[in-house]
């Protein structure tokens, strides 16, 4: 019961969230949709800001756990990508309302993550130190990170698709081209 009920506070939250800013969202609007009292909220969550921690780790710790490391960079973005679009609204709402770098934060966090799994499983093999494997695959998080703030700031939806494509294609090919000069360094 309390994991239906806390995913229940979330989710309630979460479409009101891509109806309207945080700032204009209230703990008692978020019972009332719920058909919660006040002190169960406050059972699992201290406040609005705990419930978007929670939700942003929740969300990018079930996005990694659904990785598949047979796709490629490109599969992944398309993935990510649907996210994204169903959920504008929302992300522009918590960019605008919270600290935008901890939005940033967890979206690097994830596309790190997913850069190491994609490059541990194709560069395995190889004897490529650790620091050099870790900063490839940050430089690509930072600039997918970067592409996608950009894009929550821009109003323009049509080239979404065509922009996720560019980029994961230039960070799958970058990667690999890399990471075969690392190899002829390091044999």
């Amino acid at each position: 019961m309390s994991k239906f009920t806390k995913k229940a506070i979330v989710d309630t939250f979460f479409s009101i969230l891509n109806e309207k800013p945080m700032s204009k969202i209230t703990v008692t609007e978020i019972i009332e949709k719920c058909e919660i009292n006040r002190n169960t909220f406050y059972y699992y969550f201290e406040d609005i800001y705990a419930l978007v921690d929670y939700m942003l780790r929740t969300d990018i710790q079930k996005f990694l756990e659904r990785i598949d490391l047979s796709n490629t960079l490109s599969d992944e973005c398309e993935i990510a990508l649907s996210f994204f679009k169903k959920n504008k609204t929302a992300l522009k709402h918590l960019c605008d309302s919270i600290n935008r770098y901890q939005i940033e934060l967890y979206l690097f966090k994830a596309l790190e993550k997913t850069l190491l799994d994609f490059i541990e499983k194709r560069f395995n093999d190889y004897e490529i130190p650790e620091e050099d494997i870790l900063f490839t695959a940050r430089y690509h998080a930072y600039a997918q990170v970067g592409f996608i703030i950009d894009w929550l700031d821009n109003e323009n939806d049509d080239n979404l698709g065509s922009l996720f494509g560019r980029i994961s294609r230039l960070s799958e090919d970058n990667i690999k081209d890399h990471l075969k000069k690392l190899i002829e360094i390091y044999p």
